[in-house]
């Protein structure tokens, strides 16, 4: 008897399975890239490594128990290198550390470079304002993970 109701609630669940409404299959779409018809060009990003100057400061404590930045007793002075980024058809310019991160470097400049927007401070909302749906068209579907 029990193996009667296995076979039926078997069979009921393969009906179930079978029967369901099968998705819509869709193509996939294929693109024909001509590299040597280019139709337009975003804004170019100049990027370059700028040396800024700089001296040794030193945290002293005052009377009124503040913290004061003074000139160090070292005396040691210098240049360091950051990475410049500058919009020339605009006044527009940003400076990142050398210790950047290669990941969000190349996160800034490609959002940048894509929605055309100056990378701007703080990061979290220039992300935002350069959010890729802006470009692009409802049914392409954004990686934000990345």
């Amino acid at each position: 008897m029990k193996q009667k109701h296995l076979l039926y609630i078997a069979i009921i669940i393969f009906l179930v399975v079978t029967c369901k409404s099968q998705k819509e299959v869709i193509p996939p779409r294929v693109r024909q890239v001509k590299p040597s018809q280019v139709t337009g060009y975003h804004k170019p990003i100049n990027v370059t490594i700028a040396w800024y100057p700089y001296e040794d400061e030193a945290l002293n404590m005052s009377s009124k128990n503040e913290w004061q930045v003074v000139k160090s007793d070292s005396g040691r002075a210098g240049s360091i290198p950051v990475i410049l980024i500058k919009y020339p058809e605009t006044q527009d310019s940003i400076w990142l550390d050398m210790n950047t991160e290669s990941e969000l470097l190349g996160r800034l400049l490609k959002h940048s470079l894509m929605t055309q927007e100056p990378i701007k401070r703080p990061f979290s909302e220039y992300f935002q304002t350069a959010s890729c749906t802006k470009c692009h068209p409802s049914d392409v579907k954004v990686d934000f993970a990345r």
